[in-house]
């Protein structure tokens, strides 16, 4: 049967359009029904036999549409909270990174550690 668009007497009608059923059994027993008491509800008032996984599938994709969210949740370690990947202390040479540092050193290289002191003191 080919997938599409159902036709005008079909599209309202939850006996023939399982989607609908399902959707019309959800607004009934709200969307966090288990797909055994959705079966039950189609069963009784549409007379229609669906599967639990087919009608898992359906809710999903309703769930899905109206924006609500999966009940999984993700896999992995959690995250590191911003407290946790920075250390209260910082020591000297992470408050300088290292390109100033080899910059630091060629100046002392041309000028001389005694200039260099003299001109770190003149800028203090």
């Amino acid at each position: 049967m080919p997938r599409g668009k159902p036709s005008a007497e079909q599209g309202a009608d939850p006996r023939t359009n399982k989607m609908e059923a399902v959707r019309r059994a959800m607004d009934s027993e709200g969307y966090d029904a288990s797909p055994l008491a959705i079966q039950k509800f189609i069963k009784e008032n549409f007379d229609v036999d669906m599967s639990a996984n087919m009608i898992s599938s359906y809710k999903s994709t309703l769930r899905a549409k109206k924006g609500l969210a999966g009940r999984r949740k993700k896999r992995g370690r959690p995250r590191k909270s911003v407290a946790e990947t920075t250390s209260p202390t910082t020591t000297l040479y992470d408050a300088v990174p290292w390109k100033d540092l080899r910059t630091i050193k060629d100046i002392a290289g041309r000028i001389g550690k005694k200039n260099l002191r003299e001109l770190v003191e003149w800028l203090d």
